[in-house]
């Protein structure tokens, strides 16, 4: 019996990936997060995986077609962020949530910050 093997993203779809998370972090427009979630979609799509790893955050599909989410690896306690200490609310902040996982108890906010760090923290509910 032979094993299946399943491809494993390019280095160069895995960079195409990490850019649209940070072009989206720089730019934070509607229009450039729309086209962070489709292009991460589209390179899982690509390899028919549901899920992709990176150091400090994971990539999955949802399930609505054509979409996707970004899951933070790493946590913080504070209210800024662990690079660059950009506050993580006000008007002028300049940290977006990128998705929430709600939990019975709190909430699993996953923010990314300008600067290009994404991390999570729990959040009363």
């Amino acid at each position: 019996m032979e094993a299946k093997v399943y491809p494993f993203p390019s280095r160069e779809d895995q960079q195409v990936i990490q850019t649209a998370i940070e072009v989206f972090l720089t730019s934070q427009t509607g229009k450039a997060r729309d086209t962070m979630l489709k292009t991460i979609r589209a390179v899982l799509d690509r390899y028919r995986i549901s899920r992709f790893t990176f150091p400090d955050y994971v990539v999955e599909a949802t399930r609505a077609p054509g979409l996707s989410v970004v899951r933070a690896r790493k946590y913080v306690t504070g209210m800024v962020c662990p690079q660059c200490g950009e506050k993580l609310y006000g008007l002028s902040s300049r940290v977006r949530i990128l998705s929430v996982q709600e939990r019975r108890d709190y909430h699993l906010v996953t923010y990314g910050c300008r600067c290009g760090k994404v991390f999570a923290k729990p959040e009363q509910c």
